[in-house]
């Protein structure tokens, strides 16, 4: 008969086996859909690869790719276009935690007007660009209408004036996934203990200064984590401005990188020229996060080091 010491390192040994059979799916996936193209991707950067042939015959071309890269002004026009659209990260924050607070404060329909806020980020991107660009036409359209009613005569030509083409995007962005910015600064909202606020009104604090001092610091990871997002998702700008402006907008006013990869990569068959494109993006989009990571981690430490004083 085996001893209880046998048995228990029987069951750990069948535990770990179990553990690591789990584990090795997602692992096995990675492997498969993460790490083995993201290593075609850097070695096709670097060769003259058409679509369609197979990445063993692309001729190698070294750096070719990515001078043409800099050198290219549409790229450029791409990029800076990419980072304005990143205007309506912090707008959609500020936003939603103001809509947040209002929606959490225990007052009658509050679920009603949560849903309503939500329906959009379920709603349909194409059914969404539809509407926003039938608001925003310069005949006819709703947004113009209004202002001309309020006796604006010649508003704004927001579908053909390259200066207003982005924020049709940004606005559109914004509302769009303003509902699930809400559900999670409400949730975080609901996870601050009520012994702060209780503490705060005892000392008499006013809303304001419970709101600065105590709302919003606590709820620094949900803003850290939409940052993030909202950048990584900013930074894959495609589908608005092509379902809302007929090619690339008036003097490529809504043209983006990935938009410029995709043109470059299955239109041109530059496979090559594209894998740089996504390289250099995928470069941006780190040192961005990896500088929020460092900022905020360094948020933490101050704060830890004025505890310990």
């Amino acid at each position: 008969m085996k001893s209880k010491a046998a048995k228990k390192m029987s069951f750990r040994v069948s535990d770990n086996i179990w553990g690591y059979a789990f584990v090795l799916i997602p692992f096995i996936g990675l492997i498969v859909f993460v790490l083995i193209p993201f290593c075609m991707s850097v070695y096709a950067s670097f060769t003259a690869w058409p679509l369609g042939q197979r990445i063993t015959s692309a001729k190698w071309v070294g750096l070719k790719n990515y001078i043409s890269l800099f050198t290219n002004p549409l790229f450029r026009k791409s990029l800076g276009n990419t980072l304005f659209y990143m205007i309506g990260i912090p707008i959609g924050i500020v936003l939603s935690v103001i809509y947040a607070a209002l929606m959490n404060r225990g007052a009658k329909y509050e679920k009603v007007f949560r849903v309503l806020y939500y329906t959009p980020v379920i709603t349909s991107v194409v059914a969404v660009s539809f509407i926003f660009q039938r608001m925003f036409m310069s005949d006819g359209g709703t947004i113009n209408t209004f202002l001309m009613s309020l006796g604006i005569k010649n508003p704004p030509n927001w579908m053909s004036h390259p200066g207003y083409t982005k924020w049709v995007i940004i606005i559109m962005a914004v509302w769009k996934g303003l509902g699930s910015s809400i559900i999670m600064y409400i949730a975080g909202m609901q996870g601050i203990s009520s012994t702060y606020y209780e503490a705060a009104k005892i000392d008499g604090a006013g809303w304001f200064y419970t709101f600065r001092k105590i709302t919003l610091p606590l709820l620094m990871p949900v803003t850290f984590y939409l940052l993030v997002t909202g950048i990584i998702g900013g930074a894959q700008m495609y589908v608005e401005p092509r379902l809302i402006f007929t090619g690339n907008g008036p003097a490529n006013s809504t043209f983006t990188t990935v938009i410029h990869l995709y043109d470059n990569t299955f239109r041109n068959s530059k496979a090559g020229y594209g894998s740089a494109v996504a390289i250099v993006l995928g470069i941006i989009v780190f040192l961005v996060t990896a500088l929020q990571f460092y900022i905020n981690g360094r948020g933490d430490r101050v704060e830890k080091a004025k505890e310990n004083r």
